[in-house]
């Protein structure tokens, strides 16, 4: 199910489907969406295969009647442009290097119907830090080596029965990571086999007990 589509049924909720009994020629929501969308797949940087940076900040310049009625939707708009937004940079990879935002901008230049975007990112130098996400918690991973286990001992302590006092470690040299099992009772798999100590990249998944963690890398900006 496409991006376009899951907007569609969103905007339902705010207007009941006024727009496509109203609208004529007037520029429509789906379309300020796919601008975005197009803007955003445009710009985006490949860093390398697993790093993709897109930008954070979007205008998007209306004619004076389509910014007029655009903006009687107040926050609405706006806030289910940002979730479509960040879904789609989800699905195609993208990470933001600071928080997404979207604002609509008047363009007297403009004539009913067009739309124009632009994007840039707010800060350009970006570090990527590796984190460890489960049971909907993130942890930064701010070591070369972090252990995760159910013991307070562990950098990481997870409270699952399933789980070794120091389970599994992730190890993290700046660019790459890997997880070593440490030993545990139960394993630590990935890609649902056992494993001693296996390379990983964003988005590998690994399962220790109870639990499962999802291994991330994800931008973050520098502070000048």
């Amino acid at each position: 199910m496409g991006f376009l589509d899951n907007f569609e049924r969103g905007l339902e909720r705010i207007v009941n489907g006024a727009f496509s009994k109203t609208f004529k020629s007037e520029i429509q929501p789906v379309e300020i969406a796919a601008a975005i969308r197009a803007e955003m797949d445009s710009k985006a940087s490949i860093l390398s295969r697993d790093r993709i940076l897109a930008p954070n900040s979007f205008s998007v310049s209306l004619s004076t009647a389509d910014f007029n009625r655009m903006a009687s939707l107040g926050d609405s708009l706006i806030n289910e442009l940002n979730d479509l937004t960040n879904r789609h940079a989800i699905k195609q990879g993208f990470q933001f290097g600071a928080v997404l935002g979207i604002k609509l901008i008047e363009d007297q230049t403009l004539n009913l119907g067009q739309v124009s975007v632009r994007s840039s990112s707010q800060n350009t130098q970006v570090e990527w830090m590796p984190a460890l996400d489960v049971a909907g918690k993130r942890f930064l991973l701010a070591k070369a080596h972090t252990s995760v286990g159910r013991d307070a001992s562990s950098d990481i302590q997870i409270d699952d029965n399933g789980l070794s006092r120091k389970h599994f470690e992730i190890l993290w040299d700046g660019k790459s990571a890997a997880v070593r099992d440490l030993g545990s009772t139960n394993g630590t798999l990935v890609a649902g086999k056992k494993i001693d100590e296996v390379g990983i990249a964003d988005n590998t998944v690994i399962e220790a007990g109870r639990s499962t963690f999802t291994f991330r890398v994800i931008a973050r900006t520098i502070s000048e």
